[in-house]
């Protein structure tokens, strides 16, 4: 006859492979979302490829082409935040929850000043470079990347709130919501490096 402690451990042994699975299914999944979507961004610098080999000189005449300034400055924040929020994650895994809650906060900081340079370059594209493709192309490239980085900022920071009120312990299950974040956060980044490289130093 099974004991009531067998099956409290029969119970217990069967929620950790479901919980064990869930992670793994999580992690997978999120694998796949960003390959997809890394794709969609190649994508981009394809047809960017293409319409510029269409002009004889690129940017076209008459047309100035954009200061590295400003994005490298962006792009130095990145990954300033990006490593804060892989550092932060590290240090939730041992437990140490208002060290991540500081990195995390800065990181959000620091995304935010990279989302604004990016306005801003989107918003400084001039009437005679948007009449060409090269406008066209930068600021669909640049906003497409801003939509991204602003949902997952926004995602970043309900992470933050719900780590404020003390939901995440460090376990592997229960942080699942901050691995994936910071996963996403580490797509926003590289995504960012292609089109940085694409748009600003490749003539």
């Amino acid at each position: 006859m099974t004991t009531f402690i067998e099956k409290h451990e029969k119970q217990r042994l069967r929620e950790q492979r479901e919980a064990e699975m869930r992670l793994k299914n999580n992690r997978l999944g999120m694998n796949i979302f960003q390959a997809s979507w890394i794709m969609a961004f190649v994508a981009m610098i394809v047809v960017n490829w293409q319409l510029r080999f269409s002009y004889k000189e690129w940017p076209p005449a008459g047309i100035e082409p954009y200061n590295p300034l400003l994005p490298t400055i962006a792009t130095v924040l990145l990954l300033i935040s990006t490593w804060l929020v892989h550092n932060g994650l590290k240090v939730l895994r041992d437990a140490h929850i208002p060290t991540f809650l500081n990195n995390w906060r800065i990181a959000i900081a620091l995304g935010i000043g990279f989302m604004a340079i990016i306005a801003y370059e989107f918003a400084a594209v001039s009437d005679a470079a948007m009449a060409t493709h090269y406008g066209i192309t930068f600021r669909l490239m640049t906003g497409f990347h801003f939509a991204h980085a602003l949902v997952i900022t926004g995602i970043m920071i309900y992470v933050y709130r719900n780590g404020q009120k003390g939901i995440y312990t460090g376990d592997e299950q229960d942080s699942w919501a901050v691995e994936g974040t910071a996963k996403l956060w580490y797509f926003v980044t590289f995504a960012w490096i292609l089109f940085y490289i694409v748009l600003y130093w490749i003539r």
